[in-house]
Formats: C-alpha cells, structure tokens, sequence
C-alpha cells in the first residue's frame, strides 16, 4: 500500500503582528489557537489536496482572504472522489468560486481590497498536478541527492522580467518590484481575468519531496538551503518546522508557511 505522509507549518514571523498566511492539508486549515512552533501532519492512501495561501490586506484583511480560499477547498476534496471532473476542471472552478466569495467580502467591506495568492497540490490516482496564482510556491526535490525545481511560475512583474530574460533570478530577490503580484485572489471580473498557472503533471515517487509555500520562505531561504533543509530531515513534520526555523532565525520578514509532502510504502 502506498501512503502520503504531509505535515504543514505557519508562524507569524518576528516582524508581522498578524499571521495573513492559511494552508489546507487535505482537509485541515490552520487553527490560530495552534502552538506555531507545532506542525500539523496528515496520512492518506494516494489521494490528496494540499495548498498555501497568503493573504494580503493588511491585518486581519488578509487572515479573511486566505481564510476564505482555503475554506474553497473543502468542496473540491469533495469534488475529487466524486463526480469523475478533471482535475484541471476542478481547480477552474475553485479559482473562479475563491475570488467571487472574496470579491463579495470586498462588497461588505464598502470596497476596501483584500486578497490572497495560492499554490495547490492535487494527488489523484497516483498523479501530482500543480497550480499556482501569485507568488506562493511549490518545489519538488527529486530524490534525496538531487536538485531543488521550482514547478510554480511567479506572478510578479519581476518574475515576467526573469521569464523574457531582462534579469537575472539572483537579481530578482532583491529587485524593488519584486512583490508586485500580477494575478492573486481578489480581483474583480471586469478588471482582470485570473488564470493559474499549471505545471506539467508527474508521478511522486519514494525519495521525492514536495514542498509547498509562501514568500516568507523563499525571502529568507535560497533555493539551495531550501534544499538542504529538505534533505536533511527524515519526516515531513521535522522538515517543515526545520524549514519554518530557518527562516525565522534569518530574519522572519514576513509571515512563513509550509507544507510538506512525502510518498512512503508500507
């Protein structure tokens, strides 16, 4: 039988007052009464639903937005056993279901802006498929000895400046514009029309990690401590809090969240 193992963690930061940040581990969002030094964990029989979502609004704002795209999710696990919709179709659907209840929230709130990015990760029937909007990211460490890949494509102004060649990713980490999103949660129909990113499906396999997060990792962490990171914890509940403590001893900027995903057999 084979079994996903996952875990996610969150903490404020040492910066932030408020944690904007949420996640969804196949069912279980983050509880703001959870000790943020704790990860949470998750085992499932090859099928599953993980994502992080990091909200902006400031205060309590983007807490509402992440919270409401994670919530989102509950009906595509649903959806996922269910009535035999694609995948693809499925997360379709949730991008356009998570920005109209946000957009609505927006309305209650006399039009003040609240938003949030996500990345999810769908495991169905053995296939992994990957879907981001904004600059939240997912990475897949192949195997315990190889290299760290970015599977998420950065919604900034800054990523489309990488992507056409005009900077260099190294430069990208310190550029000006370089959280300026271009597509998130929170955008009204007439304004934009939203559409994820999705990377090409793979299958997960024994040794593979795959890693989940916000920008709050990713500011603090190059890829290649990432990485090390990753390879050096056993579980995926020791790599995600090895991975949140790293970023909050190289500073903690910004709210970190992380989820972690492993295929064991037993």
């Amino acid at each position: 039988m084979t079994m996903i193992i996952s875990a996610a963690a969150s903490n404020a930061g040492r910066v932030r007052e408020k944690n904007e940040d949420n996640f969804f581990l196949n069912g279980k969002t983050l509880s703001r009464d959870l000790p943020e030094t704790d990860a949470i964990t998750d085992e499932s029989c090859g099928t599953g639903l993980y994502a992080v979502c990091d909200g902006m609004g400031g205060g309590a704002h983007g807490e509402i937005a992440s919270a409401i795209a994670v919530d989102a999710l509950h009906k595509v696990v649903g959806q996922m056993s269910g009535n035999g919709m694609q995948t693809d179709e499925l997360i379709d659907w949730y991008t356009h279901e998570a920005n109209s209840r946000i957009c609505a929230e927006m309305e209650k709130r006399r039009g003040r802006r609240i938003g949030t990015t996500f990345v999810v990760a769908s495991i169905r029937e053995g296939v992994v498929k990957v879907y981001n909007l904004g600059d939240s990211r997912a990475y897949l460490l192949w195997g315990e000895g190889s290299k760290l890949t970015q599977l998420s494509h950065d919604h900034t102004k800054v990523g489309s400046l990488v992507e056409m060649g005009f900077i260099t990713k190294e430069k990208a980490r310190s550029h000006p514009e370089r959280h300026t999103l271009t597509q998130h949660l929170g955008i009204y129909p007439e304004e934009l029309v939203i559409e994820p990113h999705i990377a090409p499906a793979f299958s997960l396999v024994d040794g593979d990690i795959l890693l989940l997060c916000s920008d709050g990792l990713t500011d603090m962490l190059e890829d290649p401590e990432i990485a090390l990171i990753m390879r050096g914890g056993a579980e995926p509940g020791e790599i995600a809090d090895n991975l949140v403590a790293a970023a909050l001893q190289n500073g903690g900027k910004d709210n970190v969240t992380v989820v972690v995903v492993k295929k064991r057999k037993v």
